[in-house]
């Protein structure tokens, strides 16, 4: 047995995307962690800006509040002119998107990668289900799946040479 070269970062995200869907088979472990990597990013670029506005929003509260609390005038004109809760109401109606979009993939990407260990997709019900209980599946996605055929299917990673 022979094992294939690692798939990159790019190539494990086409081929998450290009099995959108599929459940079945088996998944490499970089196929799973380069794709898991992937949605974090995405979702720290989709939510960073929401933190960030939120943070100048709760500011631009604080400092109306210490405006009244010290008896000077507030432009609540200006201050609704810079109200950023529509923006931030956009960002997270788009994050919602994308987050739905990536939720199939991701999840085929889990059961598959759960399957080259020889376990059961359903165990992927801990972690959609649980708190604590729902690191057990991640951790069972670590270690390299055998060579040898399990009933999923064939090694994705070794090769009969």
């Amino acid at each position: 047995m022979q094992a294939k070269p690692q798939l990159s970062f790019i190539e494990a995200i086409k081929v998450c995307f290009a099995k959108y869907a599929n459940f079945k088979g088996r998944g490499r472990r970089s196929e799973f962690w380069w794709f898991y990597l992937f949605g974090m990013i995405v979702y720290w670029i989709l939510l960073l800006p929401v933190y960030f506005l939120n943070a100048k929003k709760q500011a631009m509260i604080a400092d109306a509040e210490a405006s009244i609390l010290s008896g000077g005038n507030v432009d609540m004109a200006a201050l609704e002119a810079n109200d950023p809760t529509s923006t931030i109401i956009f960002l997270l109606i788009v994050a919602g998107i994308v987050m739905l979009i990536l939720l199939l993939p991701t999840l085929a990407a889990w059961v598959r990668r759960l399957h080259d260990v020889g376990k059961s997709g359903h165990m992927l019900w801990l972690f959609l289900l649980c708190g604590v209980g729902g690191l057990i599946p991640l951790l069972m996605c670590i270690p390299d799946g055998k060579p040898e055929p399990n009933k999923y299917g064939e090694s994705p990673k070794y090769v009969q040479v």
